[in-house]
């Protein structure tokens, strides 16, 4: 079995290994998901498996809903880590987190969480959790070198614009850009589609993958540009294509 990734919906994800343990990220309640759609719970009703959960913060119910994974023996609070309050490795190296906080017009208040990022497999992951503005060089410092795949946040609603995200992205420097946290019918909650990122980064390639989950390593179309990998749910079924 080689490594995949899957992507549950909104900001939640699955790396699985042949030769590690499966991480989950920041997986989202279905109820929480729904009312913000005005559907039917039914609609994002799901269940996935992982041994470790890392999550941007414990306040934050569509990002951080560990009962929607089955088999883990711990959830990381990688705000903890990012406050310095707590320390957790992945494959013998430390995960790294940088304190942020959601969109300041938040409805609800903007809680404090957190970007992360872990090596697994020789490959660092980031995941960008739920920050709702850009962040400037020295917020990012710590993540230099160290993001070769990209969780982006790309539906702007109460996260960061696509503009502030433009100058993160050439900071950072991925090699692939999965985007995640956009509008998907029936997943809406006012947020832009996956068009509108793809139209800012035109000159970037893009791999539709078709499915759920690609298997590692990712497809890359360029040595110079990073490689956009669009990805369908599994956590609900989507009433169109990316």
């Amino acid at each position: 079995m080689a490594d995949e990734l899957e992507w549950l919906g909104l900001a939640g994800w699955v790396l699985r290994q042949e030769d590690g343990p499966d991480i989950a990220m920041d997986p989202y309640e279905p109820e929480i998901v729904a009312n913000a759609c005005d559907v039917g719970i039914e609609v994002f009703d799901y269940r996935t498996s992982a041994d470790t959960i890392l999550v941007s913060s414990l306040t934050d119910r569509a990002h951080s809903f560990a009962r929607a994974v089955k088999g883990h023996t711990e959830v990381v609070n990688t705000l903890d880590i990012a406050r310095g309050n707590s320390s957790y490795e992945v494959s013998g190296q430390p995960v790294y987190a940088v304190r942020a906080a959601e969109a300041p017009h938040h409805p609800e208040g903007p809680d404090d969480n957190a970007l992360y990022c872990f090596n697994a497999g020789g490959l660092w992951y980031l995941h960008m959790g739920d920050v709702g503005y850009g962040l400037e060089a020295e917020e990012l410092a710590p993540f230099a070198g160290r993001c070769d795949v990209l969780f982006a946040l790309v539906g702007e609603n109460l996260t960061l614009p696509l503009d502030e995200l433009e100058p993160m992205i050439e900071l950072l420097q991925p090699t692939w850009i999965l985007p995640m946290h956009y509008n998907l019918p029936p997943l809406s909650a006012g947020m832009v589609k996956l068009s509108s990122f793809l139209e800012k980064r035109s000159r970037d390639p893009v791999v539709h993958v078709r499915s759920s989950r690609v298997e590692l390593p990712l497809p890359r179309l360029s040595q110079e540009r990073p490689t956009i990998v669009v990805l369908e749910p599994s956590g609900y079924e989507p009433s169109e294509l990316n």
